[in-house]
C-alpha cells in the first residue's frame, strides 16, 4: 500500500492583509496575523495605549528602564520608533545592576548592544555604588533571612528607588518600564492578597508635584506578543531566569494567572478593566508625605527603600 500524503495544516491567511500566511493566532479575538501585520499591530497597540492613558508628552525626556530581558529591550525599540515622530522628545536608557553573580553579565552585554544599535545613551547604575552592597552579598550573608525579606522584595524596592535616583540625576521627566499585561495583573492581585493599603493604578501618569512618574506603555500587551515582537525584530535578550525568582510569591501568582488566561482567553483584560474601575472610585490622598531621609513620596515617615537600606547596613556592620 502506498502511504497517503500528509496534508499541510490549513492556517488560512492573515486576517489583516488577507494575503500572507499567518504566524500568530490571537485566541481571545480569533485574529491571525502574518509577521508584517503582527509588527504593525504591535506598534499600533503601544501607540494607542500611550494615547489612551496620556502616558507620554511630546517634549518628554524619557528614561527607559532596561534589564537585558525581552520585555525591556522590545520597549526600548518600540519607543525609539515612536519617538522619532516627536523631535522635541529625548530617549535615554538606564540599567540597574543589583549584583547577582554571573546573571547580569549577559544582561549588560545585550542592553549595550541594542542601545548602541539604536544610538541611545545607556547609563549603568549598581546597588554597590548606590547603596554600598550587592543583592548577592545580602542573600549569601544571611541578612535577607534575618530581616525575613525575600530577595525579590529587596530587589524590587531598591530597583525602583535606583530608577528614581537615575532619573533625577539624568534630568528625566518620566520613567518608562516594560511591565506587560500579565505584570500589571500580577501586581494588582499580589497587592490585594497582601492587604496593601493606598493601592493606586500601576503604570499610569499622575500629576503629583515633584514626582517623576512611572509609566508602562506595554500594560495592555500580553507577554507572549512582546516575546514574538522581539524575535521578529531580531532583538537579542537574556533568556535565563533570575536565580531567586522561583522562590517568590509572584512566581506562584504568575503560574496561576497564566493557566487561568489560557483556559479563559481575555480574562486578564477583564480583570484589569474591572479592578481599575474600582480603583478610580477610591479617593486618593490630596497631600503627599515625604521620606525624612530621601525626600521621595511615601505613605510612611521613612520610605520602604530607605528603611531596608538602613536595616541591611546596620547588619553588615555587625
Amino acid at each position: 500500500m502506498c502511504a497517503q500524503p500528509v496534508r499541510e495544516l490549513d492556517l488560512g491567511v492573515c486576517s489583516s492583509c488577507g494575503r500572507r500566511a499567518p504566524i500568530y493566532f490571537r485566541r481571545y479575538s480569533g485574529v491571525r496575523l502574518c509577521p508584517t501585520c503582527f509588527k504593525e499591530d504591535f506598534m499600533k497597540r503601544v501607540r494607542r495605549t500611550i494615547s489612551r492613558y496620556e502616558l507620554l508628552r511630546y517634549d518628554d525626556r524619557i528614561l527607559v528602564a532596561v534589564s537585558g530581558g525581552k520585555d525591556s529591550l522590545a520597549l526600548l525599540k518600540v519607543l525609539y520608533e515612536i519617538e522619532r515622530d516627536f523631535p522635541k522628545s529625548e530617549l535615554l536608557a538606564a540599567l540597574i545592576d543589583e549584583g547577582i553573580d554571573s546573571y547580569r553579565l549577559d544582561c549588560l552585554r545585550f542592553s549595550r548592544e541594542v542601545a548602541n544599535t539604536l544610538n541611545i545613551e545607556l547609563h549603568e547604575f549598581s546597588f554597590k555604588d548606590l547603596y554600598g552592597f550587592t543583592l548577592s552579598e545580602v542573600v549569601e550573608s544571611g541578612i535577607a533571612e534575618k530581616l525575613k525579606l525575600h530577595p525579590c522584595t529587596i530587589c524590587g524596592v531598591l530597583r525602583r528607588k535606583a530608577l528614581i535616583t537615575a532619573a533625577r540625576r539624568l534630568g528625566a521627566t518620566v520613567i518608562a518600564t516594560a511591565h506587560t499585561l500579565e505584570d500589571v495583573a500580577q501586581t494588582y492581585l499580589l497587592n490585594l492578597l497582601r492587604g496593601e493599603k493606598n493601592m493606586r493604578p500601576i503604570g499610569l501618569r499622575r500629576g503629583t508635584e515633584n514626582v517623576i512618574p512611572r509609566v508602562a506603555p506595554l500594560r495592555l500587551t500580553p507577554q507572549r506578543e512582546v516575546a514574538l515582537y522581539a524575535y521578529l525584530e531580531g532583538i537579542p535578550f537574556q533568556s535565563r531566569s533570575c536565580p531567586y525568582t522561583h522562590e517568590s510569591m509572584r512566581d506562584e501568582i504568575r503560574n496561576f494567572l497564566t493557566l487561568y488566561d489560557y483556559r479563559y482567553p481575555g480574562s486578564l483584560y477583564a480583570f484589569l478593566s474591572t479592578f481599575e474601575r474600582i480603583l478610580e472610585k477610591i479617593p486618593q490622598p490630596a497631600e503627599v508625605n515625604r521620606c525624612e531621609i530621601c525626600g521621595e513620596p511615601t505613605d510612611r515617615r521613612i520610605c520602604r527603600a530607605c528603611e531596608i537600606v538602613l536595616s541591611i547596613k546596620s547588619l553588615l556592620k555587625d
